[in-house]
């Protein structure tokens, strides 16, 4: 997108701006006007984009981000609109007197020198969008002054949810100053968290220039070795310096198909509204599915609807396809359309679209076992190792240097040392360095604050236990049953993490949900649900596995509730199945599965959701 658009939306839509804009000339003035209600009238008819909007002009710089990433993909698919906005933006350039600042425009980016005045937003090539905030206290600015970029993923949700610069985690993270905390927690790294992201240089440009001779990179690495990090804040970036690459981010989950139409849809028809994008996204999974529409075709229509740049497709967490897809054949028709496209030039560099995909390494045997897959997946799969000490150093030092903090003598080589002990070290690493921030002292990080924590083997155990105990004994069970909801006991692999649906945890439990969100505990977000109709739906999920692998009272209560969740699994797969055929009579539950399933209703109705205790009513009427 045009960067001028939300430079002048921020501009005169934040209380910062205020005495700025008294600066216009009246001409700039009215031509601001106009350009806003271009704009307000571009986005209505999107609730989110209008709520996000509104509280932009409140004063929310968050929500200006927001605003940004729709107002990209308005301008990426209405050539007209982006030309009628970049009109005007100029006009208003032309007439601004600011005093104490200077406006400069070159090609497409505008630049704002004055460091005490409203947010700017700096572009790039085409229509990609990088926002800063020309304010040193804010938490877009990086420590050394210079813009961050930010970079538009298409379908990437997740970074709005996880974020640990927003200005509820500033203030947490804030000692007495209003820097912001440049460690990411449980949270993987975003693109624009890319400045504070260290250690992996050499696996980054591993991937680099994979993406330069290859159309198929499957990355593969241990749980918590931050795949998903190198990718999003490591590669992605690197991509955006050569300046041809959009980008598209999806998880597989329960529908794969459905998953992979959405992160297209918005390449591939541009111009639809949020319903018509459902909609089409719907239409485009079953002829996916059903090999009515070729992936391939796909590709080609996006090209042409954008033929100087190359699409990265993320597929991130492709373990998903085996922990939440239940039903095998839609899984292996999933991986033949993936093998079908790509694997026949696995290794051509003028492929135009390439597929990344991040995957824990103990799945790969569920790949291997697959034979069309097997031997493109021996060939070409990057594993990424664990971090050796010169690299962890860089983790832990390097972020803190970025906003001018120093650690206290001695205590880089003792955090070192624990980590070394510790399997699966780096999201403990990560968290812990986390909870040392918000107990500095000035710009320095101490012995005493580091004993305080837990350090990396206690941090995270200790800060869940203490989240915990600030509960009432009925809230606690309450989420005893909501945790246990979030986990997916394993077979022959370690537990994962589940998404779970409002529905599905109750609405009476919903507050508590966001109480554990707040923790960052948990993570809250909305996504399209299968067997819901044609609906978004708000959906939770353990904030990372980490939590589920070191929390002792987590673990403890999937062993005391391992069976019943094994069981709730097989009676979900099953429910599902007869959903699929449109509640075949024949599919309800019958026999042995009909009494354990009473039995289950008996004792625990109230950890079973209103559409599994119908499914097992159902049952017992026919």
């Amino acid at each position: 997108m045009d960067p001028l658009t939300i430079a002048i939306l921020a501009f005169i839509g934040t209380k910062a701006a205020e005495t700025t804009v008294e600066k216009f000339t009246e001409v700039a003035l009215e031509k601001a006007k106009e350009l806003r209600q271009k704009i307000i009238d571009k986005l209505r008819g999107n609730p989110k984009a209008e709520k996000a909007l509104h509280a932009a002009e409140d004063g929310s710089y968050t929500d200006v981000e927001v605003v940004s990433d729709y107002l990209q993909e308005a301008m990426a698919e209405d050539d007209k609109f982006a030309q009628e906005v970049n009109v005007l933006a100029r006009e208003i350039n032309n007439f601004i007197q600011v005093e104490g600042g200077n406006w400069q425009v070159s090609g497409s980016e505008v630049n704002y020198t004055n460091k005490n005045q409203a947010p700017v937003i700096q572009g790039g090539s085409g229509h990609t969008v990088n926002i800063t905030y020309n304010n040193t206290s804010d938490h877009l600015l990086k420590s050394s002054g210079e813009p961050v970029h930010q970079t538009h993923i298409y379908n990437y949700y997740y970074s709005q949810n996880q974020s640990s610069s927003t200005p509820k985690d500033l203030e947490q993270c804030t000692a007495s100053d209003n820097l912001p905390c440049p460690y990411q927690g449980l949270f993987h790294f975003s693109p624009n968290q890319a400045e504070y992201f260290f250690g992996r240089d050499v696996f980054i440009e591993e991937l680099f220039k994979a993406t330069q001779t290859r159309n198929f990179i499957p990355v593969l690495g241990a749980s918590g070795s931050g795949k998903s990090s190198v990718v999003l804040a490591g590669l992605v970036p690197k991509l955006v310096k050569a300046g041809y690459w959009q980008f598209t981010h999806f998880r597989p989950g329960k529908d794969p198909f459905l998953a992979l139409a959405q992160s297209l849809v918005t390449l591939y028809v541009p111009n639809l509204d949020e319903t018509d994008r459902m909609a089409q996204a719907r239409k485009l999974a079953v002829y996916f599915q059903d090999r009515t529409v070729l992936l391939s075709d796909v590709f080609a229509t996006i090209h042409q609807n954008h033929p100087n740049q190359k699409i990265l497709l993320i597929a991130d967490q492709f373990e998903e396809l085996y922990t939440l897809c239940r039903d095998e054949q839609t899984r292996r028709l999933f991986l033949d359309t993936l093998s079908n496209t790509f694997q026949s030039s696995s290794e051509q560099s003028s492929s135009s679209t390439v597929l990344v995909t991040t995957m824990r390494a103990d799945f790969l045997g569920n790949v291997l076992s697959y034979p069309p897959l097997a031997d493109v997946w021996r060939k070409v799969n990057v594993q990424i190792r664990s971090m050796n000490p010169e690299e962890l150093r860089e983790v832990i030092e390097k972020p803190a240097q970025k906003v001018g903090v120093s650690f206290e003598s001695g205590l880089v080589e003792r955090i070192l040392d624990d980590v070394d002990k510790e399997p699966g070290n780096l999201p403990l690493l990560e968290f812990a360095l986390t909870e040392l921030w918000k107990k500095r002292t000035s710009k320095q990080l101490t012995h005493q604050a580091y004993q305080a924590i837990g350090e990396v083997s206690g941090a995270l155990t200790s800060y869940a236990d203490q989240e915990f105990s600030k509960l009432q004994p009925e809230e606690q069970e309450r989420v005893r049953r909501i945790f246990i909801q979030l986990v997916r006991p394993g077979e022959g692999t370690e537990d994962t993490r589940r998404l779970a649906t409002k529905a599905e945890l109750n609405q009476t439990n919903w507050k508590l949900v966001k109480r554990l969100a707040d923790a960052r505990l948990v993570v809250t977000s909305r996504t399209v649900v299968t067997s819901a109709e044609n609906a978004e739906q708000e959906t939770v999920e353990v904030v990372h596995e980490a939590l589920i692998r070191n929390w002792g009272q987590l673990q403890g209560w999937m062993e005391t509730d391992r069976e019943f969740r094994a069981w709730q699994e097989r009676i979900r797969a099953t429910m599902g199945h007869w959903q699929e055929m449109n509640r075949d009579k024949g599919l309800l539950l019958r026999g042995g599965a009909l009494v354990q399933a009473q039995e289950k209703l008996k004792e625990r109705r109230e950890e079973l959701s209103q559409a599994e205790q119908e499914f097992i009513a159902l049952s017992q009427k026919s």
